[in-house]
Formats: structure tokens, sequence, C-alpha cells
């Protein structure tokens, strides 16, 4: 895992309260390592917005996926995987918040 500062990641444990059970607390810091690295690396972007609404872009699945054989541990890989099975039941901006997936959306220029 790189050294990275991932607390300003806000990620919504309760996004669907009547709905759908919480997203257990030890999940959390999966989700913000994978919005961390989302922030400086498109492909890892691609998955958010892409669970965000699919119109936007594809997900580069590929390219994450490689990029998570070369991490020293498993907390990107579970980040990933984690937000893929939360996201059979609510959208990635429900757990990210639409503010930061708006944000990856023109920082990484997918609209255009």
């Amino acid at each position: 895992m790189q050294e990275l500062d991932f607390d300003h990641i806000q990620i919504n444990l309760n996004p669907r309260a009547c709905a759908v059970t919480p997203i257990p607390e030890d999940l959390k810091r999966e989700l913000a390592y994978l919005g961390a690295i989302a922030e400086r690396k498109k492909f890892a972007a691609s998955l958010i917005v892409n669970l965000y609404n699919p119109d936007v872009c594809g997900a580069n699945m590929y390219k994450l996926t490689v990029y998570c054989r070369n991490e020293s541990c498993d907390t990107l890989r579970d980040g990933m995987m984690t937000l893929i099975q939360l996201c059979a039941y609510m959208e990635s901006h429900e757990i990210y918040g639409e503010t930061f997936v708006k944000k990856l959306i023109k920082q990484w220029e997918f609209r255009k």
C-alpha cells in the first residue's frame, strides 16, 4: 500500500438507511484508499465513475487489476471488490458522495 493520506475521502457507511444494511466500519479504509488512488490514477477513477453512470465512461478494469498486483498489500484490491459488490445495491455516488464523483469526472475529463 502506498503512503497516502486518505482521511479526506468521505465514505457514507449508511447510504440507503431504510433499504440496505449499513456498510461495516472495517470496509471504510479500503473504500477510502480506492478513492485516494482514483484522485491520482484515471483507471481507478473510471471504476468509481462507471458505477455512478456507465454512460459517462467504461471502467478500465485491466489497468486497475494490473496496478493492484503491484501493491504490497490487498487494500486496493479489497476496496475494488467491495465497491463492485456494493454497487449491486447502490451507485458509487451514494458511497463517495456526488461531489467527489463529479470532481473525478471533471478532473479526468470523462465527458469530453
